[in-house]
């Protein structure tokens, strides 16, 4: 946060810096010219106007990449590979059932999605590679390809619990800036991509994220996504995140907390589609 306002302070100092130059560059001129002081002392009037008006004007905000970048570097999760445990609670009225997920995350960003609770689903396990998600469940002879749109646990979809990378699979179509937030307007690179579009609303002061918005291609909202509670976790920066799905009224929702992330050497070749069955064997867990 300092650095911004370091940053606002060194250009309002550059900006006075300058116009001091000019004004007195104006000055001198008045001075060869005539030595008229009714001169001197417009010229001095309108650089103090000129500053003081440089003083008062809203200084721009950060630039959107550079909003995204940040976020993305505190996370910590750009280099290397590593295990990610996460509670996932879905809340029906006064119904909550709980799901316990393991992500493995490769260096390359091939990611496999695992449940360790409930016993009943600890034998699925879900592949992502870019824009192609697989399923493997014990007994299939060869794993399925699907949307990662698919519900994978209460309202959290695979990309959701996955990962979604706004910084690498989406560019800024608009941006705006209010008193309050930075709202990114963002389109997916590619036609594969779960989510089409996402808004994001950011926290001007902490510069952290607090809403977003997923939509279909044509525009329609299906998901909300709400971030709080921000915290570190073994230098992580993390959130709860609360999903809700836009395309049914009901009192259903998600929400998914980070327990553990941990750095572990995995290996690629575990990360393919016909190892699926194997992954375990091959991490070695």
């Amino acid at each position: 946060m300092w650095l911004r306002y370091f940053a606002i302070f060194k250009g309002i100092l550059n900006w006075g810096l300058f116009l001091i130059k000019k004004g007195v560059e104006a000055m001198s001129f008045r001075l060869l010219v005539g030595r008229e002081k009714r001169g001197i002392k417009i010229t001095i009037y309108a650089f103090l106007s000129l500053f003081l008006l440089c003083l008062s004007t809203p200084v721009m905000g950060r630039d959107a990449q550079q909003i995204l970048e940040d976020i993305y570097e505190r996370q910590g999760l750009g280099a290397g590979s590593f295990v990610l445990d996460l509670q996932v609670d879905s809340v029906d009225g006064n119904e909550t059932y709980n799901a316990y997920v393991r992500v493995y995350l490769h260096a390359t960003k091939k990611q496999m999605v695992t449940f360790t609770n409930p016993e009943r689903l600890t034998n699925q396990s879900f592949l992502v590679i870019a824009t192609n998600t697989w399923m493997y469940q014990k007994g299939l002879n060869r794993p399925l390809r699907i949307s990662a749109q698919q519900k994978l646990f209460g309202e959290a979809g695979i990309a959701e619990i996955a990962g979604i990378d706004y910084l690498h699979d989406y560019r800024v179509a608009k941006m705006e800036e209010t008193a309050t937030h930075y709202q990114l307007e963002l389109q997916a690179l590619d036609k594969k991509v779960a989510y089409q579009q996402a808004k994001l609303w950011v926290d001007k002061d902490r510069v952290v994220v607090e809403k977003i918005i997923l939509f279909a291609l044509n525009g329609q909202p299906l998901k909300e996504l709400l971030y709080y509670n921000y915290r570190l976790l073994n230098g992580h920066q993390i959130a709860s995140i609360e999903i809700r799905n836009l395309l049914y009224e009901k009192a259903q929702r998600t929400v998914m907390n980070y327990l553990s992330i941990r750095g572990k050497e995995l290996p690629e070749e575990a990360f393919d589609p016909l190892m699926m069955s194997k992954f375990q064997l091959l991490v070695k867990e």
